[in-house]
This record gives C-alpha cells, structure tokens and sequence, in this order.
C-alpha cells in the first residue's frame, strides 16, 4: 500500500488563514513527510528542517484529541524560521499513521518515548517536548519515562485521573459521569468499537472562531476521525510514572490560552502548582484552546523562542 501524503488532503490547507501569516505554511515550503515503522504502527511525521540546521536542541510536536501533527505547523513554522528543526507526530487513530488495532492512550505515551530516543539517536541533539491541550499531560508522561528530555512546553496538565476533571473534559455532564463509570468498569469488553470525537468532548470550544471550528470537525483525519474506546478507558486511569512533587529535574515553560473553555486554567492549576521543576507560566492573550488569536500568538512565539535559545 503507498504511503498516504498530506499533499491528497485539503483540509489542512483550509485552517491556514486563521493563523498569522508568519505561521502559515507557504507553497513549496511543505514539511518533509516520512514513515517510521514502530511496533504496530506505520507512523506519519511531519519534519520541519531549518536552512541552517546547526541549533543544540530539536523540538517534538506533541497533538491532543482531535487533531494531528499536521495541526501543529504553526508552531512548527515559526520554530524552523528560527532555525530550531522540529518532528510532528501523527497518533494513532488520528492523521494519516496506519492503525493496525486497537490502540490505548499507553500507546501514545510509549510512542513519544520511542521518537524521543530515535531522534536522540539520529544526531544527538537535546529534545524538547511541545504539547498542545492533551498533549501536555502527554509530553509530561513520556518526559518521566524517557531521560532524553531536557525541556517542556505545555499548554495543558489535564489530570485525567480526577473525576472533576473527567467531567470538564467529556461533551456534557451525562457523558462525563455515566459514560466514563461504564468506560472505566465495563469498556474493556468494547475496546475494539470506534466513536466519532466528536461525540465525546466540546469539540464545539477547540477554538473561539466558530467557522474554523466547523472546519476542524468536517476533516476526516482529525476531529471528524473516530478513536477506540480502548484509548477513552485508558486516558481515564493513566498515572503518571513520576508524580508532580517528584518531578525536579527539567524545565517547564506553561503556556495558559487565557479564554481556553475546555481546558481552563483551574483544570492545569493543581498539577502545575504540584510540580517542583523550574517552571515559568504565560497567559497567551486573546486566545482559545488552539491558539490561534493576537497578541497571544506572538506572546506563544516569544516565550519559546525564549525558553528554547536558554537551553541551546
């Protein structure tokens, strides 16, 4: 079967204009598409290479639900014009990685884990792990269990393990309550079924600009994509393997969207408070979940332009 390109899908190209013109993605200037073979999986990245490829540190673009590593080029483009080589991930169950069987949220961890020693490998440079709204818990959990990370950008700390929190998340109380017990208690006799995301979460609050949002659940590789239950009933009970007050090693630079109406920063707050690492908080200004809005795009771009030129 040939390998599936971004280049065969609009959709992507259809959230460009809501963005910064300075983080869009311009004709010809495309990241480099490859394939890795991981365990089950044929996984897709997306490889933003500077011109001069000479800087310490490489970042690794970390996705939440509902979205895809192409999803990431904003900061994947401003990152590569500041000569700084970053590698988007698409997960399991989202972009255009092959899915083989049904994958659990362990799986996700597990891969970061594996790309972060790949890459280490490749050419010895430091990693940074950059999560956007799930992938912040996300970029934290592989952080504890890899010892190639040296630093951390989030905009999320989603403790999934906390029942509030399982009820911010989920679409609408029902769901947050009934359907997580059932997921929790009876979902692994159902790991194998498939649910559109979008029937799960506030999709409708991925971001503050409605036509986008619309946009966002029409892309069948992203939020308009199903996930197995496999992974909604692991993503309930994963526990980090380092806890917050233990974790003291590397760097952590926050980034809170200020009108971010799925994951608020009372969600992140607890767990961030936890944390004994250098750390450092920024309220992006303006923005939504998927921040997208001014002047907290440049406030996003700023901060780890910062954050990224302290550790090289």
């Amino acid at each position: 079967m040939a390998n599936k390109s971004y280049n065969d899908f609009t959709s992507w190209k259809g959230f460009q204009q809501y963005f910064p013109e300075k983080s869009q993605i311009k004709q010809g200037e495309e990241p480099v598409e490859e394939y890795w073979d991981w365990d089950n999986y044929k996984v897709h990245l997306d490889r933003y290479i500077p011109a001069n490829n000479n800087k310490k540190v490489k970042i690794i673009l970390v996705h939440g639900g509902g979205a895809n590593g192409r999803l990431m080029f904003p900061l994947g483009v401003v990152l590569r014009a500041n000569g700084f080589e970053c590698v988007s991930p698409d997960f399991p169950g989202f972009g255009l990685t092959e899915i083989r069987k049904p994958n659990s949220y362990y799986t996700w961890i597990d891969l970061v884990v594996a790309l972060v020693e790949r890459e280490k490998k490749k050419d010895g440079k430091e990693i940074v792990l950059c999560g956007i709204s799930l992938g912040g818990m996300l970029s934290y959990q592989a952080a504890c269990k890899s010892n190639h990370v040296k630093g951390l950008m989030v905009t999320a700390l989603a403790d999934t393990r906390k029942k509030a929190i399982q009820r911010q998340l989920s679409k609408n109380k029902l769901m947050g309550v009934l359907g997580v017990a059932f997921a929790k208690k009876m979902g692994w006799a159902f790991d194998g079924l498939r649910f559109p995301i979008k029937l799960t979460t506030k999709m409708w609050a991925m971001a503050n600009n409605k036509e986008f949002v619309q946009k966002l659940l029409n892309d069948k590789v992203g939020s308009g994509g199903k996930v197995y239950l496999k992974f909604l009933r692991t993503l309930f009970e994963a526990s980090p393997s380092i806890e917050p007050e233990l974790f003291s090693t590397i760097p952590l630079l926050f980034l809170q969207p200020e009108k971010d109406y799925i994951i608020p920063w009372w969600v992140s707050e607890p767990f961030y408070d936890r944390l004994n690492c250098p750390k450092t908080q920024v309220v992006l200004k303006g923005c939504g979940h998927i921040p997208m809005e001014e002047p907290g795009a440049t406030q996003m771009e700023s901060a780890a332009l910062n954050f990224l030129n302290e550790l090289s």
